[in-house]
């Protein structure tokens, strides 16, 4: 069974619950599902990092558009 953190209620939900747009996952258990917003902030914190070494390493800011 696949489980989902979901944004909305913030709480874990099992199988279908809340549309995709409102939810993180699939995980394959009850906790890991409930982990889902620290690995967020995690790959946020590690993308933030990247995205500086890039910037002082290009002397400016990646564009994306």
């Amino acid at each position: 069974m696949a489980w989902f953190w979901c944004l909305e209620h913030k709480r874990v939900e099992e199988g279908a619950g809340c549309g995709s747009t409102s939810r993180i996952g699939p995980a394959s258990s009850p906790a890991e599902a409930a982990t889902a917003m620290e690995r967020v902030r995690r790959r946020e914190e590690q993308q933030q990092a990247h995205d500086a070494e890039e910037e002082k390493k290009h002397g400016r800011r990646r564009e994306w558009f």
